[in-house]
């Protein structure tokens, strides 16, 4: 069996990779959430063979989990990284 990848999958190791490297959590979280990948209508790819399945909604749980992460350990949460993921997020949640 050969690897794939998942999308929500990416939302699961950013929470353990927000551990180590806020900045590449944050990065991989933005990917998904860039206009070469997000689908128009909100939908973030669930697998690299199938653009057409959907996942539960666990990106914007890990935007949250990374941007309080942040705020606990600076002192002060990213809000630019949280503005525009949500604005993102919400497409995809409609």
């Amino acid at each position: 069996m050969n690897p794939w990848f998942a999308a929500w999958d990416l939302a699961f190791h950013t929470i353990a990779l927000s551990m180590v490297d806020i900045g590449f959590a944050k990065s991989q979280l933005e990917l998904l959430l860039r206009r070469l990948y997000l689908h128009p209508n909100g939908q973030i790819p669930a697998y690299e063979w199938n653009f057409g399945d959907v996942n539960p909604p666990v990106h914007a749980w890990a935007v949250l989990f990374v941007y309080e992460l942040e705020k606990h350990r600076t002192g002060r949460g990213d809000r630019t990284f949280l503005k525009n993921a949500f604005q993102k997020l919400m497409k995809n949640f409609t």
